[in-house]
């Protein structure tokens, strides 16, 4: 799942070096051909309270798929606080003192990360315009890490504790003190834009969820989660995309809509990885949905409503009907909001969600077995989509001046 934190009391983190750790400061880093770079390793044993042992050491990443996943898997080392962690590379200086070049840096390496966990999101990003598609990357990878605490390899290890510290960060980069490269990308992006923090904050609320609730009962449940992991995410962005200056009525709408984005994306996750789910405990599909079609939570978790044969319960179509249904009135609902964006806007987010819909038609294309298919929509379909997309922006915009 994706879909859908960083913390720092400055750069010695969370009011003082943590106890046991290991910090690395870097010179730099290279956004190809791996992340090869030089760092300080700073450690500082318990027993010896703030004495302090420092060498360099170079650490090499033998490829840029590695590269990708190191900048991630270091913010759950970070969070999580382990013995032997390192860092991703340590902003040098704060905010206002970072180079054009240094920002350019940091920008690069959002894009890079956006463009391998999130294909079809960066798809949609190139449509925009160089300044804008910066700022999404950026508001991506925070969210990227952020959900990699308890969805990635290393979840078992985050604890609420370890989400107070992802909080703190977040408070610093907002503060225009980043932790780290990746964070002063974002730091730079909230100055430049009016990007409020509490959607951030609920985001990282989602990620509390998930450590404590692998079951939802009914929507009302579900949704909540959603608003929290993905429906934020709409919140994050819009001030980003902004809204048409000829926009006559409550900007409320424009958010509103965006929040739908949010929602109907995380529906699409979850129905696309109801199988892979399972895998870790979860069930995210309301039980009392489940029930009204004659479903146990045990027949999910079993993975027992795809036949032997090959075919698909009848129970298991009619409820993924249902649930598909639902999600397709989310992305209405957000699509009657895109012409309310700038018009430089309006393309990559349609965009975006013709794109995403398309993951709920390769579900019925699958006959809604999503235990042992994963939906998949090709990059030849992706690009097909985008002049479809286009036309749809212009005759939207043509009926406005009707």
């Amino acid at each position: 799942m994706m879909t859908k934190r960083q913390l720092g009391m400055g750069r010695a983190g969370l009011g003082g070096t943590t106890r046991g750790a290991a910090r690395v400061s870097g010179s730099g880093w290279q956004t190809s051909g791996g992340c090869r770079r030089v760092m300080r390793l700073e450690t500082r044993a318990v027993a010896q309270g703030p004495t302090s042992t420092t060498v360099e050491v170079e650490v090499q990443c033998p490829s840029e798929e590695h590269g990708m996943k190191c900048s991630l898997q270091r913010s759950v080392k970070f969070a999580s606080c382990e013995p032997d962690s390192y860092e991703a590379e340590e902003c040098p200086a704060p905010l206002t003192s970072l180079t054009p070049e240094q920002l350019e840096q940091a920008y690069e390496r959002c894009g890079l990360v956006t463009e391998y966990y999130a294909k079809t999101f960066y798809l949609g990003t190139q449509l925009m315009t160089p300044e804008k598609a910066r700022a999404i990357w950026a508001i991506y990878v925070w969210c990227r890490r952020t959900d990699e605490l308890v969805d990635g390899p290393h979840a078992s290890r985050i604890t609420p504790k370890a989400l107070e510290r992802w909080d703190e960060r977040l408070e610093a980069i907002f503060a225009g003190n980043p932790y780290d490269m990746l964070d002063a990308a974002l730091a730079d992006t909230v100055r430049k834009f009016p990007v409020d923090i509490q959607p951030f904050r609920d985001m990282v609320d989602g990620m509390r969820m998930d450590l404590v609730k692998p079951r939802y009962d009914n929507f009302e449940e579900l949704y909540e989660y959603c608003y929290r992991v993905a429906g934020t995410v709409g919140l994050m962005t819009t001030p980003v995309m902004g809204i048409a200056k000829d926009f006559v009525g409550d900007t409320e709408e424009t958010y509103t809509a965006a929040l739908s984005l949010g929602i109907a994306n995380q529906l699409t996750n979850i129905l696309r990885d109801v199988g892979e789910d399972t895998r870790r405990n979860r069930i995210y599909v309301p039980k009392d949905e489940l029930e009204m079609f004659g479903i146990t939570e045990e027949e999910v978790m079993a993975c027992s409503l795809v036949t032997e044969e090959g075919g698909t319960d009848e129970r298991w179509r009619r409820f993924m009907k249902f649930q598909i249904e639902r999600a397709r009135r989310y992305f209405k609902m957000a699509e009657e909001g895109v012409m309310k964006l700038e018009e430089n806007a309006r393309w990559p987010v349609l965009s975006a969600l013709v794109l995403y819909q398309q993951i709920l038609d390769s579900v019925e294309s699958n006959d809604y077995d999503n235990f042992t298919q994963r939906a998949y929509v090709p990059k030849w379909k992706k690009l097909r989509s985008l002049p479809i997309s286009y036309w749809m922006v212009v005759e939207n915009s043509l009926k406005k001046l009707v």
